[in-house]
């Protein structure tokens, strides 16, 4: 007789809730990767504005060019912190989805400690079959006290 574990269903089902959670953070991972590389193009590009905006102002500007520079500028500073407010909504998101993955993970190996427990109850079950067997064939070829007959 074969060994068979009676929540494998339920030990397959805790394999697959954390892999999904393994992807879900993978996903996670690579949105926050993006979004800081995001941000990071953001802060060149304003660091590229102001460069530009100083060296026009070297040189005779208009109030609308100037106003119109300014303006620019400003603007790139409330998309960096928005991209700052997308770069920590993105890292609450890895650590949410780190921590899903944890209890996922302490679930799936509970089912397996189990499932080792299980195995070895059965194994020790059937040596002591085995070990009943012998005895009780020992018993009959020789009877109870040990008198061939």
């Amino acid at each position: 007789m074969a060994y068979k574990f009676k929540l494998e269903t339920v030990l397959m089902l805790r394999r697959n809730l954390e892999e999904l959670a393994q992807q879900n953070l993978a996903r996670k991972l690579a949105a926050l990767e993006e979004q800081q590389l995001r941000l990071v193009g953001l802060r060149q590009q304003r660091a590229d504005m102001v460069a530009v905006f100083e060296e026009a102002k070297l040189k005779p500007m208009s109030a609308p060019v100037f106003a119109f520079q300014v303006e620019g500028i400003f603007r790139k500073e409330q998309e960096i912190e928005t991209g700052l407010a997308m770069v920590e909504a993105a890292q609450a998101a890895v650590a949410q989805a780190r921590e899903e993955l944890t209890g996922r993970m302490r679930e799936r190996k509970v089912m397996e400690k189990a499932r080792e427990r299980d195995q070895q109850k059965f194994i020790l079950a059937g040596l002591k079959k085995e070990l009943n067997e012998a005895d009780e064939q020992m018993t009959l070829r020789f009877g109870r006290h040990g008198h061939l007959r």
